[in-house]
């Protein structure tokens, strides 16, 4: 599909919301919305819907009850978390409002089971000023909606904080909350479509991207944002170990969602090929989650093209990603889009950063998510540089050592995230830094995905709208399938022949 096509096909299932609201079913209404989300936040060339926000307020207003009276107490706090993992930043707000704040709630709506780290409420029990709220997903959505904001309203908090994802349960309710509870979104997925923007007081923002996309694409004020850089949690999950190729070579290690590797020229892949040519004493350990199982397919061909089978190893999902990093000797970051939490647990364990961007890298995370204290050169753009970076890291052990330092010396510590976070939100002082973004360069990137064809969005899309409902409303689709599946018949034949 082409962006034009996607954008249509958004716009038909918005409609499908609208035409839904109209009519008063607001449980279609809602499900056509999570849609219309769905879909969208896979290409990213628009970050809020003005539309969309004004009929979930509309629906939580007619759907949600909420006392007139509310008295907020100062002392008591809210972190409402959609992620449930120790590794992300629900920790690292958890420990700041537990010393700044007496009485802490930790609100959940996703069941234990469905937690990928049900150890993080092991985690949140050991402060003893945090209590916990899990509220079950299995509810129908009304209710389970009604419960979220009557479990926050009677905890009666001056402040909630939002650790959410783009199609939180809790969106729904921001709009029903009474006025006295001041509304934080940690802006973690900064980069992505999610509703809510007019539901909140303020944004948590941790890079000038992400910044200037809240002031520029959703609408909120310049005094609404807030300036908060996050520090790394290291887990205690135990060390899994290596594959027995990296015993005496020096490992490269890299990983994160894979869509942040793909680009045109394929650039990520092209670099590690001249690293591995060129530096046959080194081993490269690759972590991802294996889409669709797309990824393993695309990884095997990569190994098997190059004659990659001692020298590049994909080593799956990690849960024990910090030891993965602490136990290796450089880390490099992806391209065309590199990853703040990865950058961040290279540098705490003082690993040396390899990192190459593309011109016009809009998102750069690395500089942004690091330099706190020190303005450091770390990314490459020109690929003979990054490739005589990449030696001298490789050749020099000391030289790995000062890089690494350098970087760590650079980040915003445990404790100064601590002392910064009870700053901002006191003050509501915004310091915050913003950049010129060329946004259709940022929406073409997101395409490239579903032009490689990690997403099968036509077939998602007809699951939404039905066959018919597609082909009408955007005809070429409807060439493009026949067409492909007229070729892929003649391919049968002439296998046959």
């Amino acid at each position: 599909m082409s962006l034009k096509e996607i954008k249509k096909g958004f716009m038909a299932i918005k409609q499908m919301a609208i035409e839904a609201f109209d009519k008063k079913d607001y449980e279609l209404t809602l499900s056509k919305i999570d849609d219309a989300v769905n879909f969208v936040q896979q290409f990213n060339w628009i970050y809020t819907d003005n539309e969309l926000e004004n009929i979930l307020c509309e629906i939580s207003r007619q759907k949600l009850t909420v006392l007139p009276d509310y008295t907020p107490n100062p002392n008591r706090v809210v972190l409402f978390d959609d992620w449930c993992t120790s590794y992300v930043l629900a920790l690292q707000y958890i420990e700041a409002l537990s010393i700044h704040f007496s009485e802490v709630l930790y609100c959940t709506a996703r069941d234990i089971e469905s937690m990928s780290y049900p150890n993080i409420l092991e985690q949140v029990a050991k402060f003893k000023n945090v209590s916990i709220a899990v509220i079950s997903s299995k509810l129908p959505r009304f209710e389970r909606t009604q419960q979220i904001l009557n479990t926050i309203i009677n905890f009666s908090p001056s402040k909630l904080f939002l650790h959410i994802g783009y199609n939180s349960p809790i969106v729904l309710a921001l709009y029903s909350l009474p006025e006295g509870i001041t509304r934080y979104l940690i802006n973690l997925a900064d980069q992505t479509f999610w509703l809510g923007a007019k539901g909140i007081d303020y944004t948590l923002e941790f890079r000038p991207f992400g910044a200037t996309v809240s002031l520029e694409k959703r609408g909120l004020k310049k005094e609404q944002l807030l300036f908060l850089p996050f520090y790394p949690t290291r887990d205690g999950n135990q060390f899994l170990g290596f594959p027995e190729q990296t015993k005496d070579k020096i490992i490269i290690f890299s990983g994160g969602d894979f869509y942040k590797t793909l680009d045109p020229d394929y650039t990520y892949w092209k670099l590690i090929k001249d690293l591995l040519h060129e530096n046959p004493e080194v081993v490269f350990l690759y972590a991802t989650k294996n889409v669709m199982g797309k990824t393993a397919d695309f990884i095997q061909h990569f190994i098997l093209t190059n004659h990659f089978e001692q020298s590049f190893i994909y080593i799956g999902y990690r849960n024990d990603i910090n030891e993965v990093i602490k136990h290796c000797d450089i880390f490099m970051g992806t391209c065309p889009v590199s990853g703040s939490l990865m950058t961040q647990l290279a540098a705490i364990n003082h690993k040396p950063i390899l990192q190459y961007y593309l011109p016009n890298t809009y998102d750069d995370e690395t500089e942004q998510a690091l330099c706190y204290h020190n303005n450091l050169t770390i990314s490459f753009t020109d690929k003979t540089a990054f490739l005589q970076e990449g030696r001298k890291l490789i050749k020099d052990k000391d030289y790995r050592k000062k890089q690494g330092d350098l970087l760590y010396q650079a980040m915003l510590k445990h404790e100064e995230f601590n002392q910064l976070f009870k700053e901002v939100v006191t003050t509501h002082q915004h310091f915050v830094k913003f950049k010129k973004i060329d946004y259709s360069i940022v929406a073409e990137r997101w395409w490239w995905n579903e032009f490689l064809g990690f997403y099968n969005t036509t077939q998602y899309l007809i699951g939404l709208l039905g066959k018919k409902q597609t082909f009408k409303l955007i005809p070429s689709i409807a060439f493009k399938y026949y067409a492909t599946k007229v070729l892929s018949k003649i391919k049968r034949l002439i296998k046959k022949s």
